[in-house]
């Protein structure tokens, strides 16, 4: 047997342990033994050059396994003490009749508006009063509120503390069940009542994001001319700024053009903003430098194949840790998810409006993203850098745009990094572009089953 062979049985090894614990590990706590033994058994062998990078990956893969397996526990062991409890009383869903202002600092919560039918106006309540307390507790978030007003009996008062232009006073108000003050069913492209956004939630994390993300390419910039890189990271700055402005320019138009906004103009909004995207991005890829075909690419059938495989197995492992931390931080599924997906659960769409959702969810902005992060900045980056750190500087730039999935960023910054690996090892951006828009069209379909039962 040849040097080489040798080698590359070694390798061969090494891959196959790997790949044992990639998916002992799936289950956490009982795979972890598995996983770690596995890393001490590689330990012995007489390592190659490839099988070292192997053992390299899977004692990081038991590290993280080991991560995965305390956040784990942490979470069966609270819900174990919560089991404990007795489970609070099953009862429909209480409401004040107001909409609560997403971007108020604090302290307390400040109604945008006051729905006319509901006991927060008849105790006088209206748009601009901030409530303190409610039953002499802190109110410092929606879900703060909510717990009170389930607690009260059927019929019963709720005393809150309210601002009203720097005076304060108690009120007392009576919640009656939510499903009482259902809006009236809305079309599709029927304007908005006035002072009612058609996303009440916080934005000041979608701008942030943004910052971020412009921040960070100036920056990629001013390094990469010092090493003698082109200006790529200003044209993909570039082309987020003309989809912004196109997205603007649309949200305006539309809402003049129609008496408003609505849900329709958000959809249509986005579809412009994903497809000018998509132009944009298209023509950078074509007039970018063609690049050298690398020696160790692979079928991207293959790799697409593969990246479902590491979707499932470390997708897993990421999930647990961001429920642990969403545990931690006290995050409501509310704040960590797609604003078109929270839209969707505000009433019926109807097939107009579905299509709408789907065609830049599942299409445009898939393909868009795919050039613009793996297909123009990531081969920027990996041509100065080391492919480990352009994978993690995109993926973090890819991330920073959506984060306003609050504590699941981090699933983001996952997925950017799974789609990077699939553009890297496959040498083109087919493997990505398909991967993304199975990711976006599975949600997309697991929303639309959850809507309809």
């Amino acid at each position: 047997m040849t040097a080489s062979q040798e080698q590359g049985g070694s390798a061969a090894g090494g891959r196959q342990a790997f790949l044992s614990a990639l998916v002992a590990g799936f289950v956490p706590l009982l795979g972890l033994p598995v996983v770690w033994g596995l890393a001490a058994l590689g330990r012995k062998r007489e390592p190659s050059p490839l099988y070292q990078r192997w053992y390299r990956r899977l004692v990081a893969l038991a590290i993280l396994d080991t991560v995965v397996a305390a956040a784990f526990f942490s979470m069966t062991l609270t819900t174990w003490r919560n089991m404990g409890r007795p489970p609070p009383p099953l009862a429909p869903p209480k409401a004040l009749g107001a909409v609560v202002d997403p971007n108020h600092p604090g302290p307390g919560l400040r109604f945008l508006q006051v729905d006319e039918r509901g006991p927060a106006a008849a105790a006088g309540l209206q748009g601009g009063d901030v409530v303190l307390h409610a039953q002499g507790q802190p109110v410092d978030s929606i879900q703060a509120l909510r717990d009170v007003l389930q607690a009260a009996p059927a019929g019963g008062t709720v005393q809150l503390e309210v601002a009203r232009e720097g005076a304060r006073r108690e009120v007392g108000v009576v919640p009656v069940e939510a499903s009482s003050l259902a809006p009236p069913a809305r079309g599709l492209f029927e304007p908005q009542p006035s002072g009612e956004p058609v996303l009440a939630r916080d934005v000041w994390r979608g701008g942030l994001g943004t910052v971020l993300a412009a921040v960070a390419l100036l920056v990629l910039w001013a390094v990469g001319r010092r090493r003698g890189a082109d200006a790529r990271p200003l044209f993909v700055l570039g082309v987020l700024g003309v989809s912004g402005l196109g997205a603007l320019a649309t949200s305006r138009g539309l809402a003049a053009l129609l008496g408003g906004p609505s849900r329709g103009t958000a959809l249509l909004t986005v579809s412009v903003n994903a497809l000018l995207l998509l132009l944009v991005a298209a023509v950078l890829v074509r007039r970018g430098a063609p690049e050298a075909p690398s020696p160790e690419a692979r079928g991207w059938l293959g790799i697409y194949f593969a990246s479902l495989g590491l979707l499932v197995t470390l997708g897993m492992r990421t999930l647990i840790l961001m429920s642990w931390f969403s545990q931690v931080f006290a995050a409501s599924p509310e704040q960590s998810q797609h604003p078109m997906m929270e839209m969707a659960r505000q009433g019926p769409l109807g097939a107009a409006g579905w299509v709408l959702l789907a065609v830049p969810v599942v299409l445009l902005a898939p393909v868009g993203e795919e050039l613009l992060f793996r297909g123009v900045l990531l081969p920027w980056l990996s041509g100065w850098m080391g492919h480990v750190a352009a994978l993690t500087v995109s993926a973090g730039v890819f991330a920073s745009l959506h984060l306003f999935y609050g504590v699941f960023t981090g699933w983001i910054l996952f997925l950017g990094l799974l789609l990077g690996w699939a553009r890297l090892a496959s040498g083109g951006l087919r493997a990505p572009i398909l991967l993304h828009v199975t990711i976006n069209g599975t949600a997309l379909l697991m929303l639309a089953r959850s809507l309809t039962g």
